[in-house]
């Protein structure tokens, strides 16, 4: 009866842990999630107690900038704390300038603080991380002090500075606590460095085991690697802000994850091989066998130096049966009976991947005698200027159409409307999905609207101490630093945390009274819905239209590897350029991707392995001591083809078609005839150009421009 009970205990109790229960981020929160809230709350406390003791005219400031610097590893707290320190800078020096330039001249003011806002929202796109963050918070800082200074411009330099004051008391205070509840910093970002790597080494080599074991992986699984490469990429600033600038491992790192990318591409590419060849003697099946077992294990092995030892051990005796096999079947053709036309592209293709594994664990073990170039295999990213000139026009207009509801209407709320406004088309124009992600922000603020109530007409009014002000807003804000660790309501926890001080109106001598609370709450919700209605109107976000443009950016970067006379583009770039582009379709849709989103970023996967083998071939008819025979006919092959192979009726295209298949007879006849040791850069051809035709045959709904409208209208009427 007992073990009965007990079993049904049990299987009552895994339900319940298998349940998603509502508001659990609440009440049975991580130690992660209570930890950051518990940290903040006590740091914005202390700022705001701080700020009392001043005297500082707005005390409430302190207490935000600590919510607004709170991040969830201390390097991107601190990170954003210092650029917010430089962006506070910027936003003063600009305040200043613009109302000494302008006083008392309002049409001539609100356009120079528009085209200020445009330039630094611009510049936002164009950077990344809490660089971008820097130049947001010097579009609204600066009008904020300059909006604030209108009604006594010779005051201007003194409201900058209190305005400076704040920030630097809040994010010192943030970045104390921070310490304080951090130990061992550097250690511990070491090691969650590691574990980043480790968990991408992973996924990568489950994709590539795949391929090798000519199963197909999901292209979901796939594209997932590459954005959580660039993701980790992203991540690593900030463990250089905890680790140190000089730290050879961090170097190693970027240039991990640069590797695992190029890893990944291979696997694209070996998938179009083994398509290209399905007929494989028994030798190359055993090779492609041990090398899907040994990508299977990799994992399994990186957990200290010994077991990583092994590993290589591993690698470089398969290396070496692969080589004996691919040079014997060069060499002794006669002893290979049973080999297979193209058993030489695969066996090419399965020693590049292991080399690249070769090049990955190097730099992920991270010996300074052995890692000696990570800079060349780090992912660089791409500008979006078309992004950057879009939101520029966006704030210039928001904050022009603003100004002239407050020029005609003579609102008393107006400079602070103005100033939510800037605050939301500041901060979301480095984000995709703008309607989305400012909806949430707009709804997170109403909510500090509402619960300001509590503390506003209830609890301060009863007692006149700093403690009665603590015990009304300290739970308050612990609540929110919980919703701000849960990703479901991040967003509009981010909201609520910002405003609500503001809203609760801190003061040394006075409270807020009814009406005070009042206009301010409404010049808030006006400012924010404005806002939001801004990103619908004004040049809104369109899926649709960034699809275009990604496929455009990816056709011209083709184009100009195809072209003889330009200079060729860094592979590394190359590869950041398609990530960042399938990232961005991922980040907008989230789980709800449209037919024609999948069809996007399909067509980018495929155009980066077609375009990486382009670039090979390019580079391959460079090498010193390249058959002539074989230089002629990649000669042949790429001349006029950048002229050509985009922006061209669909019969040229097929004319395209027609060039790769000659050029692999060709190859096929010179390479049957070719000398022994002229064979392997025959063979490194050959696979490559199989790889672009299979790439190029198999994505014509993309490639082709007639397809891709048909497919684009189809997209829009559906979702008309």
């Amino acid at each position: 009866m007992i073990a009965d009970f007990l079993a049904r205990q049990n299987q009552m109790l895994s339900r319940l842990k298998g349940r998603a229960w509502p508001f659990k981020w609440l009440w049975a929160p991580s130690g992660n999630a209570f930890e950051f809230a518990l940290r903040n709350t006590i740091a914005s406390m202390i700022a705001l107690g701080i700020a009392f003791w001043m005297e500082l005219g707005e005390p409430q400031w302190a207490a935000m900038t600590v919510w607004i610097t709170a991040q969830g590893s201390r390097g991107e707290s601190l990170s954003k704390g210092r650029w917010r320190l430089v962006g506070t800078l910027l936003g003063m020096i600009g305040a200043v300038a613009l109302v000494s330039a302008f006083p008392q001249a309002p049409w001539l003011f609100i356009p120079a603080l528009a085209l200020w806002a445009g330039i630094c929202t611009g510049l936002a796109t164009l950077l990344q991380n809490f660089r971008a963050y820097a130049f947001v918070l010097a579009a609204y800082t600066c009008a904020i002090i300059a909006t604030s200074a209108l009604s006594a411009p010779d005051h201007v330099f003194e409201i900058a500075m209190a305005r400076g004051t704040y920030i630097v008391l809040g994010v010192v205070c943030e970045m104390v606590a921070g310490l304080v509840f951090s130990a061992s910093l550097a250690i511990k970002a070491r090691r969650t460095m590691r574990g980043w790597l480790m968990e991408g080494i992973a996924a990568a080599s489950l994709v590539i085991s795949d391929v090798l074991d000519g199963a197909a992986p999901p292209e979901k699984a796939i594209r997932a690697v590459f954005s959580r490469t660039l993701e980790l990429n992203e991540q690593l600033e900030f463990t250089v802000v905890e680790v140190g600038r000089s730290d050879h491992a961090v170097a190693c790192a970027y240039a991990t994850i640069g590797i695992l990318s190029k890893i990944v591409s291979r696997g694209l590419g070996m998938q179009a091989r083994l398509s290209a060849a399905p007929v494989l003697s028994p030798q190359v099946r055993t090779a492609l066998s041990e090398a899907a077992a040994f990508t299977k294990g990799v994992s399994d092995h990186l957990g200290d130096e010994a077991t990583i030892a092994a590993l290589r051990r591993d690698l470089s005796l398969l290396q070496e049966r692969c080589d004996t096999l691919y040079r014997r079947a060069d060499g002794h053709p006669e002893e290979y009976e049973d080999f297979a036309p193209d058993d030489r592209i695969i066996l090419h293709g399965i020693r590049l991947i292991l080399e690249e594994y070769e090049t990955l664990l190097i730099y992920f073990e991270a010996r300074p005698s052995e890692a000696i170039a990570p800079s060349q295999f780090r992912l660089r990213r791409v500008m979006h200027l078309h992004a950057a000139f879009h939101n520029a026009m966006r704030s210039f207009a928001a904050i022009c159409l603003a100004g002239l509801v407050w020029e005609v209407n003579a609102w008393p709320q107006g400079a602070s409307f103005i100033s939510f406004i800037a605050v939301v088309v500041g901060r979301f124009a480095t984000t995709d999905n703008t309607v989305l992600v400012s909806n949430r922000f707009f709804y997170g603020a109403c909510l500090a609207a509402l619960v300001s109530i509590l503390p506003v007409f209830f609890v301060i009014p009863t007692g006149s101490g700093f403690e009665a002000l603590i015990v009304g807003v300290a739970p308050l804000m612990f609540i929110g630093g919980l919703a701000a660790r849960n990703p479901a309501t991040a967003t509009a926890a981010g909201a609520y945390n910002t405003f609500l001080p503001a809203l609760i109106g801190l003061d040394n001598h006075t409270r807020m009274d009814e009406l005070t609370w009042f206009n301010a709450t409404i010049a808030l919700i006006l400012g924010l819905g404005a806002g939001v209605l801004v990103f619908r109107c004004i040049l809104p976000f369109n899926i649709h239209q960034v699809c275009v443009l990604l496929r455009r950016r990816a056709l011209h970067g083709l184009q100009r590897i195809c072209a003889p006379g330009r200079r060729l583009p860094v592979e590394n770039r190359w590869i950041g350029l398609i990530t960042q582009g399938m990232e961005r379709v991922i980040r907008y849709a989230g789980t709800q991707l449209t037919p024609f989103m999948e069809l996007n970023l399909h067509g980018l996967l495929s155009v980066m392995t077609l375009g990486r083998n382009l670039l090979f071939l390019r580079r391959l008819a460079l090498r010193p001591g390249l058959p002539a025979e074989l230089s002629a006919i990649l000669g042949v092959f790429f001349k006029g083809l950048g002229s050509q192979l985009l922006r061209t009726p669909t019969m040229k295209r097929a004319a395209f078609t027609a060039r790769l298949e000659t050029a692999i007879a060709i190859l096929r006849e010179e390479a049957a005839v070719a000398e022994v040791t002229d064979q392997p850069a025959y063979s490194e051809a050959l696979g490559s150009l199989l790889i672009v035709q299979h790439e190029w045959v198999g994505n014509q709904l993309w490639l082709n421009d007639r397809c891709f409208r048909h497919a684009l209208q189809r997209a829009r009427a559906r979702q008309g």
